[in-house]
């Protein structure tokens, strides 16, 4: 598995995607941290690679990146909402991008990189300040572990299926240990007041979810309920 992920992650560092603001987000990003900036180990089998597309996307024409998957021997599909994905029997690739408006139900088309990406809420944030680790002699730009923890917060808190928002909450919770207090509260006092409620609900909640993390849920609680002078 390993190795066909970083087969995939240089088709997009050779194609230049990485460096025109394309990110790999999800359960693989989370991997990286674990690997680069010490998060907590957390098991990780995932079958699905997610990248986010920015939109507008201001990138050059790309559209040969697909190809190169498809040499890797990816089948090119869609989904029923028009989005594209790749898949072998290892992996699949899906693309996201921010949602337009309010319960977009198509996909978004992504005309330079000949692609249908996938629209969803609150991904906009993971495109703030993201950063690059490396591994491997790739260059890989991911979202900034802050803005990831708090999305995947909000996602928890949304989500209708338990095992898929546990998950979230786990990833969030053990990426936030890595982080710096003043950061994570600067960046939180800048969500919508509604998006601040729900990610303290969840957090709150979560204590009797996941008891062998009610350590670093009381800290992350503590530190976002009291937002110092650091964070206004």
């Amino acid at each position: 598995m390993i190795d066909i992920i970083f087969k995939v992650l240089k088709v997009f560092a050779d194609a230049n995607l990485f460096d025109e603001g394309v990110e790999l987000v999800g359960s693989w990003c989370f991997w990286l941290y674990q690997k680069k900036l010490g998060v907590n180990n957390y098991p990780l089998r995932t079958p699905d690679i997610d990248f986010l597309i920015p939109n507008p996307y201001r990138g050059k024409d790309n559209e040969g990146f697909l190809n190169r998957l498809q040499e890797l021997g990816f089948n090119r599909e869609f989904n029923s909402d028009g989005s594209i994905y790749l898949w072998n029997e290892e992996l699949k690739i899906e693309f996201i991008t921010p949602e337009k408006g309010r319960g977009a139900e198509r996909a978004i088309k992504i005309r330079k990189l000949g692609i249908n990406a996938i629209p969803l809420r609150f991904v906009s944030l993971l495109l703030d300040n993201p950063v690059s680790i490396t591994e491997r002699g790739i260059e890989i730009l991911v979202p900034n572990p802050v803005n990831f923890c708090l999305q995947k917060l909000l996602i928890a808190s949304r989500r209708r299926e338990t095992e898929k928002a546990l998950k979230d909450l786990e990833q969030a919770i053990c990426t936030s240990t890595v982080l710096h207090k003043a950061e994570i509260q600067k960046t939180f006092a800048t969500l919508p007041a509604k998006w601040q409620r729900s990610i303290l609900k969840v957090l709150a909640k979560s204590k009797t979810e996941l008891p062998l993390l009610i350590d670093e849920i009381d800290r992350l609680e503590s530190t976002l309920q009291n937002l110092d002078n650091e964070a206004m």
